[in-house]
């Protein structure tokens, strides 16, 4: 009976510990009394929201499933375990335990909710889709939250139009709900409509100035239009709040890199590989930053690294089974939090940031072009190649044909170049490359058919007409030696 009694003094201590907000003692107390009675569900619950509160998502995920099977039939902690299984990324356990708390209520909205995001989070939209209207069949009103991740999906599937009117939907039912603004930015601003974005963007802010992810997706759009200080003064602000956020460091560096500032950006670059060396893009970053400082042996150190990084984890993507995405960041207790768009890979369509979660400027384009720049081309060509299996474009081809050129191939480099011609068959670039590579190789006649095709698009070109006079000056070389050794051989025969 006094053990009991104890038992009970801890937990109702652990209680007391837990609204004033300090969790290591709250935990403690929480111990001694499982300790005294390890049959109480409640107990290990409670324990569960301490530690998630304080952070230990895998630690909690164990008292809940603990509290489960102690108390099989209750919906808290069948629900407390399914939403920090999401947030650890175990998908498929989230949804068997939203699918025992559907049984047990068919009418919870949170388990809907929280299934149709780890059906998304697997990239199991249509799994998803038919839970959302399963959801609108079972419950006995629309709901905000099962709109709001119904959304989500759909913006990942880049089906803009329905995910805005789920968005507006739950925005209409639940005007408070948060970030929902944001999201209806994202999707805003995915769309072209960059003004209505800025206002959603601003008005979600007032609602919350504080939310650090809502600063940096803002800060980000006005990076894309171009409004550089004003993105600086967004990640600045989270900075105040959060010195050591990483996404806002790296956006600083990335605005002193567009303004020229590239010491200011080595020092914010250095703060990011500091802080979190796995930073994806962040060797690039480097690289980019010390080949304008022109210190190329350290950049080149970088690039290739970020290079072999990459190429590893594309070729782990490959094979890997299909619909299994990487880890996000963590959901909501009360709705799935909705993830943020990932900025569009300027100048390469071909990225995949979901798969290689490269997200530098440019992407693998823009890789490319740096690694030859620091001399590496055979390393350039391996990237563009992976980026040609995404998408075809007459760029990346021009690129690639570049890339196999300065690697000695010139056979890769001419048929990547004829590749390029079949999509944009006006390319100068191209038949220049061509009719460079046929001169080298001595084949003056198919050099002088490229010179000729090239000027009769446009005859102004330099580059095609300096072309033009060495490939003359080599045939009338050419021709002249053939006449001398010609007379040269025929006075030998009449000679003997």
């Amino acid at each position: 009976m006094s053990d009991w009694l104890d038992a009970e003094a801890h937990a109702d201590r652990a209680l007391e510990m837990y609204e004033r907000g300090r969790w290591a003692e709250a935990e403690a107390e929480l111990r001694k009394a499982i300790s005294m009675n390890p049959d109480q569900a409640e107990w290990h619950f409670n324990l569960g929201l301490t530690l998630e509160m304080a952070g230990r998502d895998a630690d909690a995920l164990e008292c809940y499933e603990r509290a489960v099977e102690l108390l099989p039939d209750q919906v808290d902690p069948l629900l407390a375990a399914a939403v920090t299984s999401n947030r650890l990324e175990k998908f498929p356990r989230a949804i068997e335990l939203l699918d025992i708390i559907l049984k047990l209520d068919p009418a919870n909205e949170a388990a809907y909710a929280h299934k149709i995001e780890a059906h998304g989070r697997l990239g199991q939209h249509d799994d998803a889709e038919t839970t959302f209207y399963l959801a609108q069949h079972a419950l006995p009103e629309a709901s905000a939250q099962c709109l709001a991740v119904m959304g989500e999906s759909l913006m990942q599937r880049e089906l803009f139009e329905r995910a805005e009117w789920c968005l507006k939907e739950a925005l209409r039912l639940e005007p408070n709900m948060p970030r929902l603004r944001a999201r209806l930015a994202a999707v805003s601003a995915s769309v072209g409509k960059s003004q209505r974005a800025l206002q959603l963007y601003i008005q979600e802010l007032r609602e919350d100035p504080g939310n650090i992810e809502t600063l940096l997706e803002y800060g980000l759009l006005l990076f894309d239009l171009g409004r550089l200080p004003e993105a600086a003064e967004k990640f600045r602000r989270v900075l105040e709040m959060e010195p050591a956020n990483v996404e806002a460091h790296y956006e600083l560096g990335q605005i002193a890199l567009s303004t020229r500032r590239f010491e200011q950006a080595h020092l914010e670059f250095e703060l990011v590989l500091k802080l979190d060396a796995q930073f994806p893009g962040i060797r690039q970053a480097m690289g980019e930053t010390l080949l304008r400082r022109d210190r190329l042996e350290e950049a080149r150190e970088f690039l290739v690294q970020e290079c072999d990084q990459l190429l590893a984890t594309l070729k782990e993507a490959e094979s890997s089974p299909p619909g299994i995405p990487p880890a996000n960041d963590q959901s909501s207790n009360e709705i799935p939090e909705l993830k943020s768009i990932s900025r569009q890979q300027a100048g390469d369509p071909s990225v995949d940031s979901d798969t290689s979660e490269h997200r530098s400027r440019g992407g693998l384009a823009g890789l490319a072009e740096l690694l030859l720049q620091a001399g590496e081309p055979q390393r350039a060509a391996q990237i563009l190649e992976h980026a040609l299996t995404e998408s075809k474009t007459a760029e990346l081809f021009r690129q690639l044909a570049l890339a196999r050129f300065r690697a000695g191939d010139r056979n890769a480099g001419s048929a990547a170049s004829r590749r390029a011609l079949r999509l944009d068959p006006t390319c100068i670039r191209s038949i220049h490359n061509l009719a460079l590579a046929a001169w080298q190789l001595g084949k003056l006649r198919i050099a002088a058919g490229w010179v000729q095709r090239g000027l009769a698009i446009n005859r102004h070109d330099d580059g095609l007409r300096r072309l033009r006079i060495r490939v003359w000056l080599a045939a009338v070389q050419h021709s002249w030696t053939t006449l001398v050794f010609g007379q040269r051989n025929r006075t030998s025969r009449s000679g003997r």
